[in-house]
């Protein structure tokens, strides 16, 4: 359901500060929401319902609601918040990347990298980040705000900025595979599973498109994205609220470890194989094969970072 996360607003956006990608992405998540619960004028948004169904916290939610306010689609009322007026098509809401996306998302690379190679603390200041990353303070408090609206890292007044615990070990990795082993498959099993067409094409166009686009390492972030829509979303359709809790904490814990990708681009194209097998087998009603395909394409993952985190292991120790 996810557009692509690197997109950015039309430049005939009113004045003001921009909204971030992941506003602009979630103002196009929720009018492919209501184009598929078919809802009607006077429609009334909640804003807590929304902070569910997508997994994020109010402050993203609220910038895509004003963002689709300044495109006429809701309008605000009082005592009864945001109301449906005129849905308006996603593709009038974003457009192709620009240089500012470009920096954020190469802010991101190198921030994850320095978390993963342990050369960033746990704890620090928005000067020091500037300092050691060579970057403005414009782009790193825009990439500090989107890591906060995905629960990666949190202000702390007075103290700075603090990042959350990461799956940084080989240990930890198979821990995670493990449980998403149990978790993943069985839920595209549940009786209550009902597969969102609507959003099954769009997440295979998506695939295709990613597929044949030259690779580098700043893809990094958008690959993980879809990547982590992919499952997010298989989850949601299981219809078992504690399934989707638990794939959506276990997104977060591993964000930083794909945003600085070191498996190759060959990895990308199976993981997107994989993913494919899956939703041809769900779109065929076989819901257990797509299970089969599920515990496969874990397997793989795992034995790749298996295998890095070995090869790394001994480069340290040489």
């Amino acid at each position: 359901m996810t557009l692509n996360a690197r997109s950015r607003p039309l430049e005939d956006r009113t004045a003001g500060a921009p909204p971030s990608a992941l506003q602009v992405a979630l103002a196009a998540r929720i009018m492919r929401l209501v184009k598929d619960q078919g809802l009607d004028r006077g429609h009334r948004l909640v804003e807590q319902e929304l902070c569910d169904t997508f997994g994020v916290s109010r402050s993203p939610i609220r910038g895509a609601l004003n963002l689709l306010a300044l495109r006429g689609a809701v309008e605000t009322r009082a005592r009864r918040g945001y109301i449906l007026v005129e849905p308006v098509s996603t593709e009038r809401l974003v457009e192709t990347q620009g240089p500012k996306e470009d920096a954020d998302q190469d802010l991101m690379v190198a921030i994850a990298a320095a978390r993963n190679e342990g050369r960033l603390p746990d704890s620090c200041s928005m000067t020091q980040l500037c300092r050691m990353f060579s970057a403005s303070p414009t782009v790193v408090n825009s990439v500090l705000r989107r890591l906060m609206d995905l629960g990666l890292v949190e202000r702390r007044p007075g103290r700075g900025w603090a990042f959350k615990p990461l799956i940084d070990s080989a240990i930890a990795s198979a821990e995670s595979y493990a449980f998403r082993r149990a978790i993943e498959p069985a839920a595209l099993t549940q009786d209550t599973f009902r597969l969102d067409s609507a959003w099954a094409k769009d997440t295979r166009s998506r695939h295709q498109a990613f597929r044949i686009r030259p690779w580098s390492d700043f893809r990094a972030v958008e690959f993980y994205e879809m990547n982590s829509d992919f499952h997010e979303q298989l989850a949601r359709c299981s219809g078992n609220r504690m399934l989707l809790d638990s794939v959506r904490r276990q997104i977060l814990l591993r964000s930083f470890l794909n945003y600085q990708w070191r498996y190759g681009r060959a990895r990308v194209l199976a993981s997107i194989d994989e993913h494919m097998k899956i939703l041809n087998a769900l779109e065929a009603g076989n819901p257990q094969l797509a299970s089969d395909h599920m515990i496969c394409h874990l397997t793989s993952s795992a034995m790749v970072k298996h295998e890095w985190h070995e090869a790394a292991s001994v480069g340290g120790a040489g």
